[in-house]
């Protein structure tokens, strides 16, 4: 939003950063939106680059270089009007340097006060790292018009025509008989393989507001939109006569902010799209208490983590799958420490990773945190490359023991604001203990049944019966909360039983399998999987 001070018989507008939308000030280096204020030359001609590099701010050098001839003031002057970042934004686009308080999170309260009552509220989601950024709360809420846009759609499906007709499809009754929440406002798209654009944008009312956690795609949606579409940031003036709208050329770094990192986003910055006018808000995050990945894992990783713009999902799964067997000795498979996947004895498993780096195999847990502990001891250690963890999360005691709800065939473990794996156990089914994942305490871990297949399946179902069944199964839960346990748990079933009926107390509907022995239920193998213990709260 634009900030307004008076001045001697009209109104200045204030400068905000094109990045991030916050109110820019060239005053005080250590408040929230300093900007370097270009200097201009003295002279008509510019005979030196840092004449330009303070003329243009940093950020846009190449650009003067590359299309404005030397001494073109007018030309200079008029990029440099259109294209100012504040100090932090530009640091984090153009050095890969930032702090975690630069991009300091928005509660969820704080996001809905830049929301006007009966708006059209367009909730966006990751649908790869679905459940997770999907809350119940904003479809529900009566106060908003609200639709779902599941965004990085490339992520999971393989085409465009998947994306376009079967994903939608899927949510829509997902949403019907699992949440009880009836819509057809359900779109899947990739902004940045431009699938399915049209169809957000013929979707969008003549205003929206873009609402979801931070790092689900948001800017890069709106970029999508104006790439297609075509149009304008909006930068209104009050003057005497009234608001007017300022239309900006999108050509010249007029774009939405979009950083891999967090909290890109700090104001509300408004677009001209077509006819329709689309808000950028800041993501929220739902809980400002949880741990930051930061902490926990190197920026290097990290950085190639969050950059899902860049991501090939063929070069992810460089083998087809990685073998992982469950001995009586033990056995885990790990990616730099930042999941310990540990498989019961006697198991032969399949593990394909959606997330980058390079995993190894160590004979248990403690095994491959001592490898790890040397490796930030010393940077020349033979697996120093392959550590994602920072050295305070070297030892045991650091980490959380989840304990996996039984499942057959496949399934796919996502973590949060990191991605997912797919697991799948091979040969004869025999269960003799649930499978477990060691992760860092604070990273949020959940199951889920293999949602490509799911998707594909649905549709399968859906068209065969001509719509009569729907596209995904409402007899079983699709998703589950893993369950934290003591590291020192010997009968971990038994325990998840005791969590299980806690967690459902006040949800009597969801609980299944609840009055059999829980052995009973996992000896043999079922035509439907049971999913026992499977729950997620919403």
């Amino acid at each position: 939003m634009l900030s307004l001070r008076r001045g001697i018989g009209c109104f200045r507008r204030f400068i905000n950063c094109n990045a991030c939308g916050i109110t820019l000030q060239d005053k005080d280096a250590g408040k929230v939106g300093f900007y370097i204020k270009p200097k201009e030359p003295i002279v008509n001609k510019l005979v030196k680059l840092e004449d330009v590099k303070y003329l243009l701010f940093s950020q846009e050098l190449q650009k003067a270089k590359d299309s404005v001839s030397v001494g073109s003031l007018d030309e200079l002057r008029k990029l440099k009007s259109q294209s100012l970042i504040c100090k932090r934004c530009n640091d984090a686009l153009h050095s890969n340097t930032y702090t975690k308080e630069g991009f300091a999170r928005f509660s969820f309260g704080k996001v809905l006060e830049f929301v006007p009552r009966n708006s059209n509220v367009v909730h966006v989601a990751s649908l790869p790292e679905f459940p997770f950024h999907l809350v119940k709360e904003v479809l529900e809420d009566t106060n908003f018009k609200a639709s779902l846009v599941l965004t990085k759609g490339d992520q999971l499906v393989k085409d465009k025509a998947s994306l376009q007709r079967k994903v939608g499809l899927f949510f829509r009754d997902f949403l019907k008989y699992h949440l009880r929440i009836p819509t057809n406002k359900v779109i899947a798209t990739s902004a940045v393989r431009k699938w399915n654009i049209q169809t957000v944008y013929a979707n969008l009312s003549s205003s929206n507001y873009l609402l979801g956690n931070a790092n689900v795609g948001k800017s890069t949606l709106i970029n999508g939109l104006l790439q297609k579409f075509s149009g304008s940031k909006m930068d209104v003036e009050e003057q005497a006569s009234g608001p007017a709208e300022k239309q900006i050329d999108t050509s010249q770094g007029q774009l939405a902010g979009v950083l891999h990192i967090p909290n890109m986003t700090r104001n509300l910055q408004a677009f001209k799209i077509g006819d329709k006018v689309v808000n950028d808000l800041p993501g929220f995050t739902t809980d400002l208490n949880e741990v930051d990945l930061d902490d926990i894992i190197e920026r290097e990783w990290l950085d190639k983590i969050r950059k899902t713009d860049q991501f090939k999902v063929k070069k992810l799964k460089k083998k087809t799958y990685i073998s992982l067997k469950g001995t009586e000795n033990g056995g885990c498979l790990t990616l730099g420490g930042i999941f310990f996947l540990v498989p019961p004895p006697g198991t032969i498993n399949q593990v394909v990773k959606y997330i980058p780096g390079t995993v190894h195999q160590f004979t248990n847990v403690a095994k491959g945190l001592e490898v790890f502990k040397l490796c930030n001891e010393s940077p020349d250690h033979a697996l120093a490359k392959s550590c994602a963890i920072k050295p305070t999360f070297s030892s045991i005691d650091t980490y959380a023991r989840h304990i996996i709800p039984p499942f057959q065939g496949s399934i796919e473990i996502v973590f949060k604001d990191i991605g997912y794996i797919l697991l799948r156990s091979t040969g004869k089914y025999n269960f003799t203990k649930p499978y477990e994942i060691w992760v860092p305490k604070g990273i949020e871990v959940c199951v889920r049944e293999p949602l490509s297949s799911l998707i594909e399946e649905g549709y399968k179902i859906s068209v065969e019966s001509r719509g009569k069944e729907p596209a995904c199964p409402r007899t079983r839960p699709l998703v589950s909360s893993t369950y934290i346990v003591p590291q020192d748990e010997i009968n971990p079933l038994e325990k998840m039983k005791t969590m299980y009926l806690q967690r459902t107390e006040r949800d009597l509907s969801s609980r299944r399998h609840h009055n059999v022995n829980p052995w009973d239920v996992v000896k043999t193998l079922h035509d439907e999987p049971p999913n026992l213990y499977w729950y997620y709260k919403w």
